[in-house]
């Protein structure tokens, strides 16, 4: 068959869904991935793909052809990572994503410390609150507070984040304590949002659910700024413990309802669900798991 080749871009086509993404991400033109799964259906003796301006589908012949595309571009994979593995030098570029205050509370000397165990491996770090898609940016890896609702992901557990309820001491004395949280709805909050999407403020006792979701006079997108705009005594704040441990254990920041906040984020790192990874990923997963312990001390709220 002339066109072998083309059965790895065909898979990595519908695996993005679209032509110009997969041209991107294997870093060949667009023209080229298109010439070849055209020739590969003249080959083949029929159409793999049904396309239009917005959308790809696959035909039966695509539907019959692609778990064989899928198992030879695996396979591809698979021989790149073993020659890695037996020249027992790792190296390549790990790009990872992570919440921004994650990225500099916690990982910056983490990755500092990887990066001086192994040298040849670089890391491409992306921090944002963005929710990104793993597959479509080619992203290796990512923090994220689970629950994980994407079956496609592996997902390893680092340890619980501790949320608070928190405002300075002079706020405080300003505008006093809530004992409730619907006394929040009277109160001047600073609130967060990703993308337009506001975080909600949830809390539980014992049968008694709320969440609190108005908007507020005082909007930010990076958890940092609301901790500095709470400090300067704007507002309430719903923040990771982490971010607040130092402010909190000197007394100038309170913590308010502590028995309402809810306890239930934990902070994961998920990656495509592979099945081999290439000895750098797999060099990296084992550090962070040998770090769970930093994560706990720093994210669960427990003493150091």
């Amino acid at each position: 068959m002339k066109e072998l080749s083309a059965l790895p871009l065909f898979a990595k086509v519908v695996e993005l869904s679209s032509f110009a993404e997969a041209a991107r991400q294997l870093n060949v033109p667009t023209t080229t991935v298109s010439r070849k799964i055209q020739q590969l259906e003249h080959d083949l003796g029929g159409k793999l793909l049904n396309r239009s301006t917005r959308s790809l589908s696959l035909t039966e012949l695509g539907i019959q052809v692609l778990p064989k595309a899928q198992l030879i571009a695996d396979t591809v994979a698979e021989l790149y990572s073993d020659a890695e593995d037996m020249a027992n030098q790792p190296i390549g570029t790990l790009t990872i994503t992570a919440p921004k205050a994650l990225s500099q509370d916690l990982l910056a000397p983490m990755f500092a410390e990887f990066r001086a165990l192994y040298p040849t491996i670089h890391i491409n770090l992306a921090s944002s609150n963005r929710y990104q898609d793993l597959t479509k940016q080619s992203i290796d890896f990512a923090f994220r507070l689970g629950p994980l609702h994407d079956s496609s992901l592996v997902a390893l557990a680092l340890s619980p984040v501790k949320y608070v309820l928190a405002a300075s001491t002079q706020y405080i004395d300003k505008y006093g304590e809530p004992t409730h949280p619907l006394e929040l709805y009277q109160k001047p909050c600073i609130k967060n949002h990703v993308e337009g999407y506001f975080l909600p403020w949830r809390f539980a006792r014992n049968s008694e659910e709320i969440e609190i979701a108005h908007n507020s006079e005082l909007i930010s997108d990076d958890f940092n700024v609301t901790k500095e705009l709470a400090l300067h005594h704007a507002g309430i704040c719903y923040l990771p413990y982490s971010l607040l441990r130092q402010e909190i254990q000197c007394g100038t920041i309170k913590t308010l309802l502590e028995p309402w906040v809810p306890q239930d984020r934990t902070m994961l790192l998920v990656y495509p669900d592979k099945r081999h990874l290439p000895l750098k990923s797999q060099l990296f997963i084992e550090f962070i798991r040998n770090k769970r312990c930093e994560f706990g001390k720093k994210l669960a709220g427990t003493t150091d």
